[in-house]
C-alpha cells in the first residue's frame, strides 16, 4: 500500500493508517532494551549514603535504589537515574547530613559521564524531537494562508493536550479517529469556502448579503414589549444601554447576521451621565442572548466617553446571532432588571451611567477574490456558466491535464513547505484526473487533489530527520517558532539557496521575524501556554467575595501580559523584568484595579510605576495571580509550584497519594499558614514544601483576582451574600539558602539577584517550544552556553531568543 496515494483524502480509514503510521514512528527504539547493572563506584556509593532510606523495605519517597538497573533507554529508568545525580549535586540527599566534596564528585562525574553518553546516543539515532505535527492554531493560518481565506478552522479541531506546558511538544500530540476526521471536516469547509468564493461571485447577486446600516429608530426597544433591549431616546435620536445586573440586557434584535461569517463591526456612540472616572466600560458580545442558548461571545469592549465615536470591531458572528452591548463596569453604579424596564428617561434621571448609540454597522467581509484565485488556480480564467447565470463561473483550460499536474505540482510544495518531486506527486494527480474525468470539472478535481494533500502526514507532520536540519526543515522551524505559520516567501528562497545555516543569515531572519507583526500572534500564543493563562476562563471569581469583578476586567487582564511579554522582546529587556520592573502595560480599568492613579486617555498603555504600588514584574499580574487561584481562596502550594516551573525554573514533582489536599478554610477561622505548618510535618512532603512555600507565601498578600489585600476576605457570618475582612496575611518566608524575606518585595529583591537562574528557565521554555521537545540531560551544557552568551546582554530576552535559534538544539532534530 503506497502511504502517498491520494486516496487517503478519499477513504477516512486510509489517511487515519497513514497518520498513525506516521505517529507510530515516532516511539519505535532499533535498540534493544537490555538491564544493565551500575558499575560498582556507584553502587558502593548508593549503599553507603542513599539505601538505608531507599531500599527494598523502605522505600522513601518510592524510590527503591536496590532494585534500580542502568535500563537507561528506557525513559522511567533514566528520569529516575537524573533525578539521583540532581538531588545529590544540590546537596538533598542525604537529607540530614552534608557529603564531603571528595565523596560526592568522584560520583557524579561517573554518574554525569554515563547519562550524558546514554542521552546522546538517543539524539544521534532518533533525534531530540520524535515527529510532531502541527498545532490547530498553525494548521488555520497554514491552511488559510494556502487557500487566502480567513475562517476559525480550529473550531473543528479537538482541544489540545500539552506535554511540559506547550501544545507543540510531540509526546502530547497524539491522534485518533475522531481527531482524524475532525482534520478531514476542517479540509472540507475551507476548501468549500474558498471554491464557493471563488467560483460564486455574489458581489452584484440580488441574494447577497448586504451592509446593515441600523439606525437607532431600528434599534430601539419596543415600548410595549421592553424585553431586555436598550431604550429609545427620541429627542436624542439614539439608544442606550443602561448599566444593570440584569441577564441579556442590551441585546438588539435588530442586529441579527442573516448567516455565519466575518463581520466588521461599526458603532457610533458616547457615555450618558458619565461618571467621575471620566468613562463607561461596556462588552460587546454575539450570541442569541437567551437562556436557551446562553453562550456569548466576546467581541470586545468600548471606553465610551463624552466624546461621540466611532467604534470598529471585526469578529466571527454565527447565523442568527445579535449583538449585545451593556455597561459592564462593576466600579460604577449598576441598577435591577426592574429599574431598566421602565418608562423612557426614568433611568437617566436616576444618574445611572450608560452608552448611547446612534447607529450600528455590520458589513460582510469577503476575502480577496483575485488571492485567492491565484491561490487555487493561477493563471487559468474563470467563464460564466451559461449566459442565464452570470453569477456562477467554471474553470476554464485549455489543457487540463497538464494545468491539473502543475496546479498540484505547485499547491503541494506551497503545503509541504518545500520542495517536491514530480515523482512524489505523481499518485496525488492520478487520483485528481480520475475524478476530472469522472465529474468533467477542473474545480472537483483540484478539490480532489488539494484535499489529500491538506490531510496527508507530509503537511500535519514537520519533515524532520535525525542530524542537523535541512534548510528547508529549518526555515519551517523558524517560521512556525516565531509567526506560527509557515515559511514566507523570502524564507524559503533563502533555504532553497542553501544559506539560511550561515549565522549571519540565520540571525538576520531571526530579526525580520521577530519585527513583523505575525510574531504577535505567536508571542501570545507562547505566552499563554507558558504562564497558563488558558486557563483564565477555568474559574469564576466568587461573586460574594469578590463583587467588583467584571467582565471588561476580565478581558483586559491577559492584555496585560500579552503586551509586557511583547517589550520584553522588542527592547532586548533583561530577564529580571519578570520578577520586578519599573512599567506594566494598563488601561484605565486594570489601573483602576490595580490602585494605580491614571494619567489620562482611553487604550492600553505602557505606564511607568513605583515599589509603592507594589507591582512589577509578571509575577504581579493579575492574570498569572487569577490563573493560580480557584475562585474563591488562594493557595501557596499552587502559586508556588507555579513560581518554581514557570519563572525560577525547578520542576515539582507531583505530591504523594496518599496525602490529602491541603483545602483553605475560606470561614477564615484558620490560616492557611496554619494549615501548611502541619503539612509539612510529613515527611514525605517536607522535601518538596521547603521550596514550594517561600514564593508561594510571598503571593498571598495578593487575592485571587490579583488585587493586594492586608487580610483575607471571609464570608460575613451574619449576612452570607457579603464578606468581612479575615485573617491578616503573613507573607513573610525563607529560603533553604537563608535568604528571608518579609513580602513580594523581599522576594522580588532575592530572585533579581538570579539572572542566570532566570535566563536558563526562559531559554529552556523558548527551547521547549520551538523545538517540540524539552532540554533532557545532554542538553544542558548548551543550555548553560546559551545563557552565558547572553549576560553581556543583562540577559535580554530578545538576546535569548537569537541564542537559542542559533544553537545546536534548535538547528538538529
Amino acid at each position: 500500500m503506497n502511504l502517498m496515494s491520494p486516496t487517503f483524502g478519499h477513504c477516512r480509514f486510509r489517511i487515519t493508517f497513514a497518520l498513525f503510521a506516521a505517529t507510530l514512528g515516532q516511539s519505535v527504539n532499533p535498540t534493544a532494551v537490555f538491564a544493565q547493572q551500575p558499575p560498582e563506584q556507584l553502587t558502593e556509593f548508593l549503599e553507603l549514603n542513599c539505601t538505608y532510606c531507599h531500599d527494598a523495605d523502605t522505600r522513601e519517597g518510592d524510590l527503591d535504589l536496590d532494585s534500580l538497573t542502568l535500563e537507561l533507554a528506557a525513559p522511567d529508568n533514566f528520569h529516575l537515574w537524573e533525578r539521583v545525580f540532581d538531588r545529590i549535586r544540590e546537596g538533598e540527599m542525604p537529607p540530614d547530613e552534608e557529603l564531603d566534596p571528595a565523596e560526592s564528585k568522584p560520583f557524579l562525574a561517573k554518574l554525569h559521564g554515563i547519562l550524558d553518553s546514554a542521552d546522546n546516543h538517543r539524539i544521534t539515532t532518533e533525534g531530540r524531537v520524535p515527529a510532531r505535527r502541527l498545532t490547530r492554531t498553525q494548521y488555520e493560518r497554514n491552511v488559510c494562508e494556502l487557500l487566502a481565506i480567513d475562517v476559525p478552522l480550529r473550531s473543528f479541531l479537538p482541544e489540545e493536550s500539552l506535554a511540559n506546558g506547550f501544545d507543540t511538544v510531540s509526546s502530547s500530540q497524539q491522534l485518533s479517529d475522531h481527531s482524524l476526521a475532525a482534520y478531514l471536516d476542517a479540509a472540507d469547509f475551507a476548501l468549500q469556502t474558498a471554491f464557493d468564493q471563488l467560483l460564486l461571485n455574489d458581489a452584484s447577486a440580488d441574494d447577497a448579503i448586504q451592509t446593515m446600516h441600523l439606525d437607532w429608530t431600528q434599534l430601539r426597544r419596543n415600548e410595549r414589549r421592553t424585553d431586555r433591549e436598550p431604550e429609545g431616546r427620541p429627542d436624542h435620536k439614539d439608544i442606550v444601554s443602561w448599566s444593570s445586573s440584569q441577564n441579556f440586557y442590551g441585546r438588539m434584535p435588530a442586529t441579527s447576521v442573516p448567516a455565519t461569517g466575518r463581520y466588521r463591526v461599526r458603532v457610533k456612540a458616547h457615555s450618558v451621565n458619565t461618571p467621575e472616572l471620566g468613562r463607561v466600560w461596556c462588552s460587546v458580545n454575539s450570541g442569541v442572548c437567551s437562556g436557551k442558548a446562553s453562550t456569548m461571545y466576546w467581541i470586545g469592549s468600548i471606553e465610551a466617553t463624552e466624546e461621540i465615536q466611532v467604534y470598529e470591531f471585526d469578529a466571527w458572528i454565527r447565523e442568527g446571532h445579535m449583538l449585545q452591548i451593556v455597561p459592564n463596569d462593576h466600579g460604577i453604579r449598576r441598577v435591577a432588571a426592574k429599574a431598566v424596564d421602565s418608562k423612557p428617561g426614568v433611568v437617566e434621571k436616576m444618574g445611572v451611567p450608560g452608552i448611547a448609540i446612534q447607529w450600528i454597522e455590520l458589513e460582510p467581509l469577503a476575502d480577496d477574490r483575485e488571492k485567492i484565485k491565484e491561490s487555487l488556480i493561477g493563471d487559468l480564467k474563470l467563464r460564466p456558466i451559461d449566459a442565464a447565470n452570470r453569477h456562477r463561473f467554471k474553470i476554464v483550460s485549455p489543457n487540463p491535464k497538464r494545468d491539473l499536474k502543475r496546479l498540484i505540482q505547485t499547491f503541494a510544495e506551497r503545503a509541504y513547505r518545500q520542495d517536491v518531486e514530480p515523482s512524489e506527486l505523481e499518485a496525488f494527480f492520478e487520483f485528481a484526473e480520475a475524478k476530472r474525468q469522472s465529474s468533467r470539472s477542473m474545480a472537483e478535481a483540484l478539490r480532489a487533489g488539494y484535499r489529500a494533500i491538506l490531510c496527508s502526514s507530509r503537511f500535519l507532520y514537520f519533515d524532520e530527520s535525525p542530524g542537523v536540519l535541512s534548510d528547508d526543515a529549518l526555515a519551517n522551524r523558524l517560521s512556525h517558532f516565531l509567526w506560527g505559520r509557515a515559511p514566507d516567501e523570502k524564507l524559503r528562497q533563502l533555504a532553497h539557496a542553501g544559506k539560511l545555516h550561515e549565522s549571519e543569515v540565520l540571525r538576520s531572519q531571526t530579526e525580520r521575524l521577530l519585527n513583523d507583526t505575525k510574531s504577535q500572534a505567536a508571542i501570545e500564543e507562547f505566552t499563554d501556554q507558558w504562564l497558563e493563562l488558558y486557563e483564565l476562563n477555568s474559574t469564576t471569581p466568587d461573586g460574594k467575595l469578590y463583587p467588583e469583578y467584571d467582565l471588561v476586567l476580565h478581558q483586559s487582564l491577559p492584555d496585560e501580559t500579552h503586551a509586557f511579554v511583547a517589550e520584553l522582546i522588542r527592547e532586548n529587556l533583561p530577564v529580571t523584568n519578570l520578577v520586578d520592573s519599573d512599567f506594566t502595560f494598563l488601561n484605565e480599568r486594570l489601573a483602576r484595579h490595580y490602585g494605580i492613579n491614571w494619567p489620562g486617555g482611553t487604550d492600553l498603555k505602557r505606564i511607568s510605576i513605583d515599589d509603592d504600588c507594589r507591582r512589577g514584574g509578571i509575577i504581579t499580574h493579575a492574570s498569572v495571580l487569577k490563573v493560580t487561584a480557584n475562585g474563591t481562596t488562594t493557595s501557596p502550594i499552587i502559586r508556588g509550584v507555579w513560581m518554581l516551573e514557570k519563572i525560577i525554573g525547578e520542576h515539582v514533582p507531583p505530591p504523594p497519594a496518599n496525602v490529602p489536599a491541603v483545602e483553605p478554610d475560606i470561614r477564615g477561622a484558620t490560616s492557611i499558614r496554619d494549615q501548611l505548618d502541619k503539612h509539612r510535618n510529613i515527611d514525605s512532603c517536607a522535601a518538596c514544601h521547603v521550596k514550594i512555600d517561600p514564593p508561594g507565601f510571598a503571593l498571598e498578600s495578593y487575592d485571587v483576582i490579583g488585587g493586594w489585600r492586608e487580610s483575607y476576605r471571609a464570608v460575613s457570618p451574619q449576612n452570607p451574600k457579603r464578606w468581612v475582612s479575615g485573617l491578616p496575611i503573613d507573607s513573610s518566608h525563607a529560603f533553604t539558602s537563608g535568604e528571608a524575606f518579609d513580602d513580594i518585595e523581599g522576594l522580588k529583591s532575592i530572585l533579581a539577584k538570579r539572572p542566570d537562574q532566570l535566563a536558563k528557565n526562559m531559554a529552556s521554555q523558548f527551547v521547549t517550544y520551538a523545538t517540540g521537545a524539552a532540554p533532557t540531560f545532554a542538553d544542558r551544557d548548551e543550555l548553560q552556553r546559551i545563557v552565558q552568551a547572553t549576560q553581556t546582554d543583562d540577559y535580554g530576552v530578545r538576546s535569548l531568543i537569537h541564542e537559542v535559534v542559533q544553537s545546536p538544539l534548535f538547528q538538529n532534530k
